[in-house]
C-alpha cells in the first residue's frame, strides 16, 4: 500500500511539473491593469499571470479556511455558554444544599427553647 501510494503521488507531482514547464511563457505573461476612480487619474501597473494566479489562490485559501472555522467558532462560543450556566446552576444547587442542611441540623438538635417570663396571677398587689 505505501508503495502505491508513493507512485501515485509522483505520478501526480509529475503531472504538475509538466504543466509548469508547458505553460512557462504564459505564466511569465504581464497582464496591465488599470484603475479610474473619478478621482485622480488612472492608475496602471502591470503584474504576471503567475503572481495574479498565487494572488488569487491565497485569497482564495484564507477565505475558504475563515468560512470553514466559522461554524466550529460559533460552536464554541455557544459550548461556553452552556458551561456558565452549568456552573451557575451548580452553584444554585450547593447553596440549596448547604441550606437544607443547615435546616436538618438545626431540627435535629431541638429547636432552642425559649424562656418566657412566669405568669403572674392578675390581682391586686399585696
Amino acid at each position: 500500500m505505501k508503495l502505491f501510494r508513493l507512485f501515485t503521488t509522483l505520478l501526480l507531482l509529475a503531472v504538475i511539473v509538466l504543466f509548469v514547464r508547458q505553460n512557462t511563457a504564459t505564466f511569465q505573461r504581464e497582464l496591465d491593469f488599470s484603475l479610474y476612480l473619478f478621482i485622480r487619474e488612472d492608475v496602471r501597473w502591470s503584474l504576471k499571470v503567475s503572481t495574479v494566479i498565487f494572488i488569487s489562490g491565497f485569497v482564495g485559501l484564507v477565505v475558504g479556511l475563515g468560512l470553514m472555522f466559522r461554524p466550529f467558532y460559533q460552536t464554541r462560543k455557544a459550548l461556553q455558554a452552556e458551561r456558565s450556566e452549568k456552573e451557575r446552576l451548580l452553584g444554585e444547587r450547593a447553596k440549596a444544599s448547604e441550606e437544607a442542611d443547615m435546616v436538618e441540623q438545626v431540627a435535629a438538635e431541638g429547636l432552642p427553647q425559649q424562656t418566657t417570663p412566669e405568669h403572674q396571677p392578675s390581682g391586686p398587689p399585696a
